[in-house]
């Protein structure tokens, strides 16, 4: 029954060779985790998405954005833990660097 994805570790220096980086940590049938790096001040452009998702900031500092015209804002740092509704148009600004995980939750 339990699934070791593996052990993540929060602060310290974010590793990335691009400005923008993705990875695949999970994908099962009812969730999918990614790791977003961004580096040098990155902007993630505003994107939704169709499922519930969590937003974990693991290092770094930046700002989550979600609305229409994503003028809701929270402050991230290591340890912020928010959730957004499927369908919310978000995006992400890293000051000047954040490393995240998203969780999708998706439906059978």
């Amino acid at each position: 029954n339990i699934e070791l994805i593996g052990n993540l570790e929060f602060g310290g220096e974010i590793e990335a060779e691009k400005d923008f980086e993705a990875r695949q940590i999970f994908n099962g049938k009812r969730r999918q985790i990614m790791e977003i790096k961004l580096k040098n001040n990155v902007v993630l452009s505003k994107h939704k998405a169709s499922e519930p998702i969590t937003v974990l900031c693991l290092a770094g500092k930046g700002k989550f954005l979600a609305g229409e015209d994503l003028s809701e804002e929270q402050v991230l740092e290591a340890g912020t833990l928010i959730t957004l509704e499927a369908d919310v148009e978000h995006g992400a600004v890293a000051e000047p660097e954040l490393r995240l995980l998203v969780t999708k939750y998706k439906e059978d």
